[in-house]
């Protein structure tokens, strides 16, 4: 990683794990050292603080990058440094910081704040390393929602507790139930769990609990025994609210903080660990609902001939109803959803399913023959199928862990398929290439309902991006990481997403006159003068009028390339990529809207895990064409509507949002 590099050279580092003693100098945990090799072969190295090479025994050390050494070295506390090591899935995710990350600290009151800049420390260390620094813009924590602050600071690697890239769940999004979550953000005595009836549940656990004559499902936020209590109870955050739940009190004590009448405290032993993601040997199931059609096939049939996306004609047979869709099973809620939305009743990804030269030509045949085949031709795919595929990806926390679809979008046509990345975006004189674009901005309290083409125009202005070349496939992240850091509580997918002024290099309108426009100004978006919303860019003419006015002289406004001699008349052709799926999470669990047709109301509700028979999970697909009528509204309307008033599909779409996808019927022609 270029911003990691020192002085090159070509010294090999450890880290030293145990405490030993050699020569009479004590070399504690967590030192940093680089490799020397005498003439015994004997293995011995330069460790800092150390005045002589010393020796190392097998099981004291542990060979590092060098980029690895440069992350640790401005550690200065031997036994943070150590810690943070030995917390791989965070220590990873911290080597993988970017610009625009949004980051944790560990001082402040646990501050959140957004990456602007990575940097090599001014002077280098005594073992030829720089080390790195990260310089984050805080954000103030005014409970509900953050917002950017003035405050920036530089830290080192060990004053970052959680990563917005992270598997570690950032911002405690209750989806994992890792043990470092629940160190990094409640402090829990191990002697809490001595004795309760199942060790194994902890906070960050999911749990399902008898409540009266229902089940309800969630997380637990904190263990422990209130005051005036002598048994061990658990704080949960429930999935939806009950009549009889709290904003994280118990007998008026705040225990831990989440929306109100979601909060439910019951002693430990009551709670038992979600059974829908659960492990277990798959047994034997009845894949096929009574009086199946008959273009139903038997599960374990692969399918080499290909098939195309389900006909809207076929949905209502083939695809609705129970046992319908993906299989969820133990965790794999982000990749069920994420495969059924992209491959079902789109073809714009179905390229990746042939293109040859990938790294891994097994996983490719598993995803075509044993998922995306079968599911178009029967409507339904055992979760067997899919644990052969997360058994494939390269890492064993794709078979258990909880993960979010980005990261899965990104190892499957990156580090596995080996595919040209979806999004080329310029940022100044690079080209940046990614997979999902996440979505960042500063918050607005006059936006209330944002729609997705407001935001992305936002987000690409405020960052000074453009898109390189038109995608024919742009999988958008909303601004949001987790339950506590939820930008907007409400958003607006947008049914079509016009890109044209976010183009680089294309031909755009002057947005007074509409000719041929030359610059653009990202401060007039602000501007309550002008009209609201829309990209302001300007030809020559309109540009010097409107940056006369005395309140608009000290803007920044750039001009841009656009073509010379231009005989193209208004309004200019316009480039648009239409809707056809929505990933939406609330506190633990993906689910998907897609469309499923040309109508405006094709579209249908997918869930992996909607329900539980025995052991096994029953996935189900309900038509709802409502959530057409509702896209519909108009951004005016959406002022003086409560949208948390619509019916449970309505409410899950525009509040759990969090990943839209959009294609190019155009450019799918092209790649």
């Amino acid at each position: 990683m270029e911003r990691m590099g020192g002085v090159e050279n070509d010294k090999r580092y450890c880290i030293v794990l145990k405490d030993f003693t050699t020569c009479g100098i004590k070399v504690p945990r967590g030192s940093l050292g680089y490799f020397n090799r005498s003439r015994r072969e004997e293995m011995s190295a330069t460790v800092e603080n150390v005045k002589q090479v010393v020796k190392l025994q097998p099981g004291n050390y542990k060979a590092i990058k060098k980029e690895e050494a440069e992350l640790l070295v401005d550690i200065q506390d031997l036994s943070h440094r150590y810690e943070l090591f030995k917390n791989e899935p965070l220590f990873r995710s911290i080597a993988k910081v970017q610009i625009n990350d949004v980051v944790q600290l560990r001082k402040n009151n646990k501050v959140v704040g957004i990456v602007k800049n990575i940097e090599n420390s001014t002077r280098k260390k005594e073992l030829d390393l720089y080390g790195t620094l990260f310089q984050v813009s805080l954000m103030e924590d005014n409970r509900s929602s953050r917002k950017k602050c003035d405050t920036c600071v530089k830290v080192n690697a060990g004053e970052i507790i959680q990563v917005s890239n992270t598997e570690v769940e950032p911002f405690d999004r209750g989806k994992n139930s890792s043990k470092h979550i629940s160190k990094a953000l409640t402090q829990i005595s191990p002697d809490l769990f001595e004795g309760c009836e199942n060790p194994a549940l902890e906070v960050g656990s999911m749990v399902e609990v008898q409540l009266r004559s229902i089940l309800v499902y969630g997380v637990i936020r904190w263990i422990g025994i209130p005051e005036g209590k002598v048994q061990r109870m658990a704080g949960i955050e429930l999935d939806y609210e009950q009549k009889t739940g709290s904003g994280g009190t118990f007998e008026k004590r705040q225990y831990f903080v989440c929306e109100k009448n979601k909060a439910l405290f019951i002693q430990l032993g009551d709670c038992k660990p979600d059974a829908r993601f659960l492990t277990r040997e798959l047994k034997n199931v009845r894949t096929t609902p009574i009086n199946a059609p008959e273009k139903m096939i038997a599960d374990d049939h692969t399918m080499e001939e290909d098939v195309p996306p389900v006909h809207e004609d076929e949905v209502q047979q083939l695809m609705a109803g129970r046992m319908k869709g993906i299989q969820g099973h133990y965790n794999s809620c982000y990749l069920d959803s994420t495969i059924f939305s992209l491959f079902t009743f789109s073809s714009v990804l179905d390229g990746i399913l042939h293109k040859p030269g990938g790294h891994d030509e097994k996983i490719q045949q598993i995803l075509r023959e044993d998922i995306v085949n079968p599911l178009r031709t029967t409507g339904f795919v055992n979760a067997e199928k899919v644990m052969k595929l997360r058994k494939l990806l390269g890492c064993d926390t794709f078979v258990s862990a909880e993960k979010d679809p980005e990261e899965f979008i990104n190892v499957l046509l990156h580090e596995v398929l080996a595919v040209d990345p979806l999004l080329k975006i310029r940022s100044g004189e690079k080209i940046q290439e990614s997979n999902c674009y996440q979505i960042i901005l500063d918050k607005d309290d006059t936006v209330k309902v944002p729609t997705v083409q407001f935001l992305l125009e936002r987000s690409f202005l405020s960052c000074d991006l453009k898109f390189e070349e038109i995608p024919s496939c742009l999988l958008v992240q909303m601004p949001r990481f987790g339950k506590q850091f939820k930008m907007f509580t409400e958003i607006m997918p947008s049914l079509e997403l016009d890109i044209t002024d976010l183009l680089n290099n294309s031909l755009r309108q002057c947005f007074i006159c509409g000719v041929v426009a030359e610059y653009e100004c990202a401060q007039c978006l602000l501007d309550p003068m002008l009209s609201p919303g829309a990209i302001k860019q300007y030809c020559d003419t309109c540009n010097s009028q409107v940056h006369s006015h005395k309140g608009r002289k000290d803007h920044q406004f750039r001009k841009f390339p656009s073509p010379i001699n231009v005989c193209v008349k208004a309004p200019f052709p316009r480039h648009k990529m239409e809707l056809f799926a929505v990933l939406c999470i609330e506190t633990s669990h993906y689910v998907s809207f897609v469309k499923y047709g040309a109508s405006k109301n094709s579209w249908l509700f997918f869930d992996s895990m909607a329900d539980r028979i025995d052991e096994e999970n029953i996935p189900e697909i309900t038509i709802c064409p409502q959530i057409g009528d509702y896209l519909m509204i108009s951004e005016e309307m959406l002022a003086y509507t409560n949208l948390k008033q619509l019916d449970g599909f309505a409410k899950r779409l525009f509040c759990d949002a969090y990943m839209c996808m959009y294609w190019s019927p155009r450019m799918c022609l092209y790649k």
